[in-house]
């Protein structure tokens, strides 16, 4: 596919998201499966203020870091929630969300709203943690091939 077909329906998907129009097929509210593997990280741990980048080909990770580092001076701002989770943005989605750290029964770190099951459909896994840098893959893969995977960058 031309770079240009692309980049106008990457521009078209996130219009239509911003302008809430976009159509999901995933919803909220199921009962939440509860495992006792130890998280990679906690919620406080994720609020602040982070430069975010991301990228397609794990190739790319290391030149998105510092990418990610200069989004400072506009700062993505996640800040606790009120019932211990996070406020952040889901995919596809301009409202703020409270989500929860959640550890899956495969050993994994699952960021999403409470209701659904460690892993579903809404889920961003923690791929890596490192006190400054946050690597994320989202759990579905529509959002994956549109977004890619993001990197949070801690700003000083």
């Amino acid at each position: 596919m031309h770079l240009a077909v692309i980049l106008r329906l990457g521009a078209t998907a996130s219009l239509m998201a911003l302008s809430g129009c976009a159509s999901d097929e995933r919803t909220l509210g199921m009962p939440v499966a509860v495992s006792n593997v130890p998280l990679k990280m906690t919620t406080d741990q994720l609020v602040g203020r982070w430069g975010l980048g991301a990228y397609h080909r794990d190739t790319d990770r290391a030149r998105t870091i510092p990418q990610a580092k200069a989004q400072c001076s506009n700062a993505y701002v996640i800040t606790k929630g009120p019932n211990g989770g996070v406020l952040m943005h889901v995919a596809d989605s301009p409202d703020l969300f409270e989500l929860q750290l959640r550890a899956g029964a495969d050993g994994r770190t699952y960021l999403g709203p409470d209701g659904k099951p460690a892993g579903s459909e809404w889920d961003r896994e923690i791929v890596s943690y490192d006190q400054n840098v946050i690597t994320a893959n989202w759990v579905d893969k529509d959002v994956i091939d549109r977004y890619g995977t993001m990197v949070f960058v801690r700003c000083k």
